[in-house]
């Protein structure tokens, strides 16, 4: 009995593996590794950012594990009818949902979707950003990110990561 699910297990697995994935997702995948780097927001304050890509779920996902100083967060990608979609688990406390909006040569763009139920006029939460890198294998990527809703206002970030074989100790 064991031996049989995990063999169903299996050819779920390579099922998944082999269904072919948006062009954003496939341009998400060139990010896999490591990065580090300072993200800079408009209201002064700059932080330590280390960030790291993963593909998972037998290739139908990506994990952005994504920490500023010592603050971690996840945001998961993965295709929604054939878009690339993605759910950021933020540390102000919520899980905005955000569609691609936007794909070019060298810029991938995030639009909020009105799906999670969150509401700009009662909280705060990531509500756009975009990555811009060239190549297949580019060591290089400038971030840009939006939080808004209610308290401070529009708080913009913005990062430049450099690709590392390991985070610096900082």
């Amino acid at each position: 009995m064991v031996m049989a699910a995990t063999a169903v297990s299996l050819q779920a697995q390579n099922a998944q593996s082999s269904k072919p994935q948006s062009p954003g997702f496939e341009k998400m995948k060139t990010l896999v590794g490591k990065w580090e780097g300072k993200l800079e927001r408009s209201n002064g304050e700059t932080v330590h950012l280390r960030t790291q890509y993963r593909v998972i779920g037998g290739g139908v996902s990506i994990v952005e594990d994504w920490i500023e100083d010592d603050e971690p967060m996840i945001t998961v990608y993965h295709d929604k009818r054939g878009n690339l979609s993605a759910v950021h688990y933020c540390a102000l406390g919520n899980a905005p949902a955000l569609n691609m909006s936007s794909l070019d040569e060298g810029k991938i763009a995030f639009t909020f979707d009105p799906i999670c139920g969150l509401d700009a006029k009662k909280e705060r939460f990531v509500n756009a950003f975009h990555y811009e890198f060239n190549g297949e294998e580019p060591t290089v990527m400038h971030f840009v990110g939006v939080v808004d809703g209610v308290g401070e206002g529009k708080v913009t970030s913005k990062a430049t990561l450099k690709k590392v074989a390991e985070w610096s100790k900082n």
